[in-house]
């Protein structure tokens, strides 16, 4: 064979090796070719041995051999400590989030969730190979939080076999396995995820009921007027929701771990109200939006129930002229002020709205309840007992009737002493309702009360990280730096120390 020939294909074989130890490093999961392209590379490198074996042999036993042996054990023992360091490192990686909106660190929420995972928990992603960079993204920003959670991802057109084994139809499909249970879901954004572990590790069930036959708000309207986007955010995270009418039952049923009432047009019997009053004064947790009452007594013996624990709905409406500066009307509080030092609002600076509600006090002397939302101050915003000159547009401030703002619409009390009764009352109805929840941080904020509410250590609601890539604009400059850095300068230092390096060696 000539000299040539064999030499290019020594390098051939070269690049094989090569090519084969990558392939297992990179794509383990292509056996099949793996395992071929193996097969191959050993018989080619044994074949090029058996061809010139005399010659290799002699080469073996050279002062040259020795040389490159030398030489070639210490670049392998530099390799495998490099990559050692690269796999620790890759085990017990840490970040650090330099973008201006932290999208790529999870919130607090999440983090809380990823702390209540004690056993180990693997999310296998099943999605083409293409889709996996921004999706292993965002799982690998779980699995650095806690070291029991896992990582793996499924080529769907490699093993489409495996795929349809675990009924995946969608790719992005998760599969989650933990404790011997599998659970599935769609990988969209960072809440996809954080629900799914939620759903996984709450041991209890969470069953909300929601009184009926006042006409009140149900999850069945998909209208403007309906609350069928806040009912199916509640179900996102795993809550199981029904309804209960209290004048079939003598009380409430015992595996309730919140009662609802949410906007109710009509009043409450007093067998009704006791039925409420029980549960409540037995640890119950109770959520409660009431639009404003234009029949003075609407309410009276609901609001009975929860006076004793600070909370009290006054008999008017809120009026805020800043509103209109905003585009809305004046009787639509828009609110950007919180009660910072609360669960539920910790941290939470979004604008959220609340329309047509009355103002929500806390009773004098009761240090167990909070506003959590309050409008501007006064002049700007203030109660109107006078509901009729609201309706005609007439609303003036009166010094004798009238309650100055800042006036609060959203207030939350707990029981005292060994009493772990939860109550949330909202002075709004249509706070709830869809045609408000694409607009504000409606949902966000009464779902954080609901997960407050009924002890849930879970998240609520966010829209961040998704799995959507952000790309960095680059300039022609910036472009043309990188090439230089990269293409030239780099290259360029190390073959001129190399050079550098071995003409000193043979001088010396």
């Amino acid at each position: 064979m000539k000299k040539w020939l064999y030499s290019l294909w020594v390098i051939i074989n070269a690049l094989l090796i090569l090519a084969v130890t990558s392939l297992w490093i990179t794509a383990p999961e292509f056996r099949t070719l793996n395992i071929g392209l193996t097969a191959f590379t050993l018989a080619l490198s044994i074949l090029l041995f058996l061809l010139r074996s005399q010659e290799i042999t002699r080469f073996l036993r050279s002062s040259y051999f020795k040389k490159v042996s030398y030489h070639g054990i210490n670049i392998f023992l530099i390799t495998c400590i490099l990559g050692l360091i690269n796999f620790l490192g890759n085990k017990n990686f840490k970040e650090v989030d330099l973008s201006i909106q932290k999208r790529n660190s999870l919130t607090d929420q999440s983090r809380k969730v990823v702390e209540m995972v004690k056993h180990p928990l693997r999310m296998t992603v099943f999605a083409k190979r293409e889709e996996w960079t921004s999706m292993l993204a965002l799982l690998k920003l779980y699995s650095a939080q806690n070291k029991n959670i896992q990582i793996e991802a499924i080529d769907t057109d490699v093993r489409p076999d495996l795929a349809k084994s675990k009924n995946i139809t969608q790719n992005g499909t998760v599969v989650l396995e933990h404790q011997g249970q599998e659970t599935s879901f769609v990988l969209m954004d960072e809440l996809s995820v954080t629900n799914a572990l939620l759903k996984s590790i709450r041991t209890e069930k969470i069953i909300l009921y929601f009184i009926t036959g006042h006409q009140e708000l149900t999850c069945t309207d998909g209208s403007p007027e309906g609350i069928s986007t806040i009912c199916e955010l509640l179900k996102s995270q795993n809550y199981e929701l029904r309804e209960l009418d209290l004048t079939k039952v003598n009380e409430v049923p015992k595996d309730a771990t919140a009662i609802f009432v949410l906007g109710p047009t009509s009043g409450f019997l007093n067998s009704e109200a006791a039925i409420l009053k029980k549960y409540v004064n037995n640890n119950g947790h109770l959520i409660l939006a009431l639009a404003p009452a234009f029949k003075k007594d609407l309410y009276d013996n609901i609001i009975e129930i929860i006076k004793p624990y600070g909370l009290d709905l006054g008999k008017d409406i809120v009026v805020d002229r800043l509103s209109t500066v905003q585009g809305a009307e004046a009787t639509i509080p828009i609110v950007n002020k919180y009660e910072a030092q609360h669960p539920v609002t910790e941290n939470f600076i979004s604008r959220t709205v609340f329309p047509l509600s009355s103002s929500v006090k806390v009773v004098e002397g009761k240090d167990t309840a909070s506003l959590l939302a309050l409008t501007s101050s006064f002049p700007a915003s203030w109660a109107e007992t006078d509901l009729q000159a609201v309706t005609k547009g007439k609303a003036e401030f009166n010094e004798k009737s009238d309650t100055k703002g800042p006036i609060g619409l959203m207030g939350v009390a707990e029981g005292a002493g060994q009493s772990t009764a939860r109550i949330v009352l909202i002075g709004s109805s249509s706070f709830l309702i869809n045609a408000y929840q694409n607009q504000s941080a409606n949902s966000t904020l009464f779902l954080n009360s609901v997960s407050w509410a009924v002890n849930d250590e879970g998240i609520i609601s966010f829209n961040r990280p998704g799995v959507e890539e952000y790309p960095v604009i680059l300039s022609a400059q910036h472009l043309q730096m990188i090439f230089v850095i990269s293409i030239l300068v780099v290259p360029i230092i190390f073959f001129g120390s190399a050079i550098l390096i071995y003409r000193r060696r043979r001088i010396l």
